[in-house]
């Protein structure tokens, strides 16, 4: 393979001597940081993860499989400003890596890589194929301008068993989740039971590793939205746990314990109540999301312009799966402005039914969509526009919560249903 030689805008470089003599060449390596906007990651790297040992997976949509990879897309999909800091970055392995300063103050980064099995990127890779993901999704929001880490380890002419162990050693980080302890002390077996034969059974991920798309910490979240236990009426909405994922594992955890009663000895836990009614529940949010993106308010947010040089396919089919209401979901709705169309039908939960121990809808809750989901989708195109077309910030402030309830409300007052 040729040299591959590419250089970074970059404005601050810091680089310091790694103490250790055993290259096999007789230098010191050397270890430099930076930031770098995502988007000048060129794709070319992708020839060069030779020297690590965690290739990342992919669909039959080459779209990246797995809890965390599906994370991090999330992330530079809805919250790229915050990608910087959720993110550990790149490892990079050069024979040279060099930083000038350019006429006017411009900071550029020059790294060269010669030997595949020495030099290339060695950890990091799933970032390195979100990043790619995501700069090619025709959905992308705009303005895209995340930032990313990069830790580069000059390195010469290593022997190839110091690179080996280099590697193995920075690719054991991966700790085992909250969700996976969890699915092995059998928290979720109520849920894995209540799903079980039903459409979209196989797509739950209930640990790290497992190939469902639909994470299991999702699905306590698309719950926590509709328990009326801590969000009973239009006073109080859940907006305070959007991306609070583990504030909503540890609120399930404590719920389900056996110990849990009330003052009357009767099972008080809201999840058990929704759990029977669970596939009814991800069914909505299927179709939540199908009608949403037929909305002329919310079917194209913005228009993305992503770099040619960074597709990595001329064309992206932007259909996915509605793995539980079945069919396809024609584009991308953002988490925040789906939560607060699915935390409305709150109101679609008879009070009765709850205080006796049940889960019962007022209304067909597929009709009740129908009804509403133009006024819902206008109220979160707006707050996307109050919120400099940030869809994270809509899904943590109440304004869109409070106006969708509103909406759902009413229609529930129209048909005489809320004395039930």
């Amino acid at each position: 393979m040729d040299a591959f030689e590419f250089h970074l805008p970059v404005d601050e470089y810091r680089t310091l001597p790694v103490p250790f003599y055993g290259l096999g060449d007789g230098r010191q390596p050397k270890l430099a940081t930076c930031f770098v906007r995502a988007s000048e990651i060129p794709d070319a790297l992708k020839e060069w993860m030779s020297v690590n040992p965690r290739i990342p997976r992919f669909n039959k949509k080459d779209e990246l499989t797995g809890s965390v990879a599906r994370a991090i897309v999330t992330t530079l999909m809805e919250e790229p400003e915050k990608f910087v800091i959720k993110n550990q970055g790149i490892y990079l392995l050069t024979e040279k890596a060099n930083h000038t300063k350019e006429t006017g103050g411009q900071g550029i980064l020059t790294l060269r890589f010669s030997d595949p099995q020495r030099h290339g990127l060695v950890n990091g890779g799933h970032t390195f194929q979100a990043i790619r993901q995501v700069a090619e999704d025709p959905d992308r929001l705009e303005p895209w301008e995340p930032y990313v880490r990069l830790h580069i380890f000059e390195m010469g002419g290593a022997n190839s068993s110091v690179i080996t162990e280099m590697a193995e050693g920075l690719n054991r980080s991966l700790q085992v989740d909250n969700p996976s302890l969890e699915n092995l002390r059998g928290t979720f077996d109520e849920i894995r039971n209540s799903l079980q034969g039903k459409l979209g059974y196989e797509q739950i991920a209930y640990r790290q590793g497992d190939s469902g798309d639909v994470d299991i910490q999702q699905v306590l979240m698309y719950m926590s939205l509709l328990n009326i236990k801590k969000f009973p009426d239009r006073k109080t909405h859940p907006h305070t746990i959007f991306s609070q994922s583990k504030v909503v594992l540890d609120t399930f955890i404590e719920d389900i314990k056996p110990d849990n009663k009330s003052d009357n000895k009767s099972d008080d836990s809201a999840f058990k109540r929704m759990i029977p009614h669970l596939h009814e529940i991800l069914v909505l949010t299927d179709s939540i999301q199908k009608l949403a993106v037929e909305q002329q308010t919310l079917g194209r947010l913005k228009v993305s312009n992503a770099k040619k040089q960074n597709r990595v396919r001329s064309e992206k089919n932007k259909n996915r799966p509605a793995y539980f209401a079945g069919g396809v979901i024609g584009g991308n709705l953002p988490a925040g402005l789906l939560y607060p169309m699915l935390a409305a039908f709150r109101a679609n939960i008879s009070p009765k039914a709850w205080n006796e121990g049940r889960f019962e809808w007022l209304a067909e809750p597929q009709d009740l969509l129908k009804a509403t989901i133009e006024e819902m989708a206008q109220i979160v195109r707006q707050e996307y526009d109050d919120n400099k077309s940030k869809p994270a910030e809509v899904g943590r402030k109440e304004a869109a919560y409070r106006g969708c309830y509103g909406v759902l409300f009413v229609e529930l007052a129209q048909r005489n249903l809320l004395a039930n």
